[in-house]
């Protein structure tokens, strides 16, 4: 049985090192910004969010007090917080850093409403515009404002690509989307016996490893195994490690969770699309899913979801490696699973 100590522990440190010094090349709201921007990022939520003291959905101000409250160590009154022109605030927030994660928080607001408003799309254009920032959060945004459905379905799946599987440039995946459409982004269109061998190949390692956890995870949840026709492929199964790990179920608020938490921890340029994707598809069903969940609704605003959905955003701007890039979760298969989560928060 392999701990995590000697090479192991030297890798997680790379990882942890990469993180460091080259910055986070996604971007995630909240997470780069400090204490003493809170004032100037509330007043542009309230700017765009709230109009003539209303805001377009009553659970955005209980959401934004508490992330604030949570992630930047803020206690803001967001019933009576003074907006700001978005020229005036272009003066102080200069870099595009911060300016992307702004408008990722304006966006990911946005998607709380169901439908979304054609002043709030507007609005969220003009600061966009203002601030010289575009993404394909934003492209998402304006296709699901704008009711183009099976675009923006397509676009979101295809941008939150992450983790192992088929290169979306590969001949052979071309072929699979040209014959079986969007739905090769995700799911095993086709059976793939080596791939399954691989996945279920996870049961022969030790009790209490994470591959023998993982195994059992898909086993209790009657999940069928990336590899067998109709499962989650490769690239979609990457994120149920971290699901095993960080300890997020598969619940709509667990999905929910472990997005949030990806966005927080990783590089990946589709981690935080991920995250407002699942909040489209979970809390208002505005995007659909291949996999049904469309078919569930406020998972956010239920019971303790914006508490949960504030720590796990927190729990990943406190990870010590990027769950998504360039991490083969297979090598450290026979690791106790204890000791990938004491080196993840060490």
């Amino acid at each position: 049985m392999i701990s995590i100590i000697g090479q192991d522990r030297l890798e997680v440190a790379i990882h942890r090192y990469a993180l460091v010094s080259s910055g986070r090349a996604g971007t995630m709201f909240l997470i780069h910004n400090s204490h003493e921007q809170a004032n100037l990022l509330a007043s542009a939520l309230v700017q765009v969010h709230r109009i003539e003291g209303h805001w377009y959905t009553s659970f955005q101000q209980d959401l934004a007090h508490t992330l604030f409250l949570k992630l930047l160590d803020a206690e803001i009154d967001f019933s009576g917080h003074p907006g700001i022109e978005v020229e005036t605030l272009a003066e102080t927030l200069t870099q595009a850093s911060e300016r992307q994660e702004l408008l990722e928080l304006l966006i990911a607001f946005e998607m709380l409403c169901n439908p979304i408003p054609e002043t709030l799309s507007r609005d969220i254009d003009h600061w966009a515009n203002s601030l010289n920032i575009n993404s394909e959060i934003l492209n998402l945004a304006r296709e699901l404002a704008y009711n183009a459905i099976t675009q923006a379905t397509t676009d979101f799946y295809r941008c939150n690509w992450i983790g192992e599987g088929d290169d979306q440039s590969d001949p052979a995946f071309q072929d699979l989307l040209k014959k079986y459409g969007d739905h090769a982004y995700g799911v095993c269109v086709t059976a793939d016996p080596d791939e399954f061998a691989r996945w279920d190949n996870l049961k022969n390692c030790s009790q209490g490893s994470l591959g023998r956890s993982l195994w059992e995870f898909y086993q209790s949840r009657g999940f069928k195994l990336p590899g067998e026709l109709g499962a989650g492929n490769a690239a979609l199964a990457h994120h149920d490690w971290i699901h095993l790990i960080a300890g997020y179920d598969t619940t709509p608020i667990g999905e929910l969770e472990v997005t949030a938490f990806m966005a927080s921890s990783s590089r990946s340029e589709g981690a935080t699309l991920g995250f407002i994707g699942a909040i489209s598809i979970l809390e208002t069903g505005l995007l659909h899913s291949f996999y049904g969940a469309d078919k569930f609704g406020r998972a956010l605003s239920a019971d303790d979801g914006i508490e949960r959905i504030a720590q796990a955003i927190s729990r990943g701007k406190a990870c010590n490696v990027d769950p998504l890039i360039d991490l083969d979760y297979f090598k450290y298969a026979d690791t106790p699973l204890t000791n990938i989560q004491k080196a993840w928060w060490s």
